[in-house]
């Protein structure tokens, strides 16, 4: 299991916001590329970027996106607002390793034409609000069950998904743990936690929770100075 700094992005600077409300939102930066050279420094393996001005349909952070990309050695992933085929090829040739769709995976024609653009390269956001699936930047609940959803993720060959409990993001408030069992036990992705990750503690009991998890999305903790990313990485 790595960790995986979170950098999210609106109006080109660096904020985290409480359980995705962008009006409870704290600006942590204003020099996103410095910051993402500092995680990796620090011993990050990859950064995870989200796009916010684009999820919430005001317009974007590409610019930004492209220079972290090409000033970082380790791979970065982007999510946030990716609803077009050209979003996924674009952020392909900038370098992106994996693009995470939320919106738009639902939809199976978008997403196995984005499979077949990008392979391996591909995840799907699973933003859970009271055991449903949330999208359009958590702004729309659907009555999609989580797991429901998962499977059909599965049988469009998704290998890749990222979880989030999006009352606990943001919120420093630690894991749904039974919930993670839940999900670790019935899955067959690769998955990546985030949302609520507020102690080093919170990490160890992820990690025995959920051995096989690929790997925990650290944001507000971090830019909390909870503790360090190389504690994060140690532990």
């Amino acid at each position: 299991m790595i960790i995986i700094p979170a950098i999210d992005l609106y109006q080109k600077k660096v904020v985290r916001l409480t359980k995705g409300d962008k009006s409870n939102r704290k600006i942590y930066s204003r020099d996103p590329v410095s910051l993402a050279k500092k995680w990796q420094q620090e011993g990050a393996d990859w950064i995870h970027l989200v796009d916010l001005s684009a999820a919430f349909s005001e317009g974007d952070n590409k610019e930004i996106i492209a220079n972290i990309v090409s000033e970082l050695s380790i791979p970065v992933e982007v999510g946030g607002g990716i609803r077009s085929l050209d979003r996924v090829k674009e952020l392909i040739s900038i370098g992106a390793e994996r693009l995470i769709l939320g919106t738009k995976a639902v939809d199976p024609g978008f997403l196995k034409k984005a499979l077949k653009i990008g392979g391996s390269k591909i995840a799907a956001a699973v933003d859970e609000a009271k055991g449903k699936l949330a999208i359009k930047g958590w702004q729309k609940n659907t009555d999609l069950p989580i797991m429901q959803y998962l499977k059909y993720l599965k049988d469009q060959g998704v290998g890749w998904v990222i979880y989030t409990d999006i009352s606990r993001d943001g919120t420093l408030e630690g894991f749904n743990l039974g919930r993670i069992k839940e999900l670790s036990e019935a899955s067959q992705f690769n998955l990546i936690f985030s949302g609520g990750v507020s102690s080093l503690e919170d990490i160890k009991k992820l990690k025995e929770t959920a051995p096989e998890a690929a790997g925990v999305i650290v944001g507000k903790a971090l830019y909390e100075q909870k503790f360090s990313l190389k504690e994060a990485i140690a532990c």
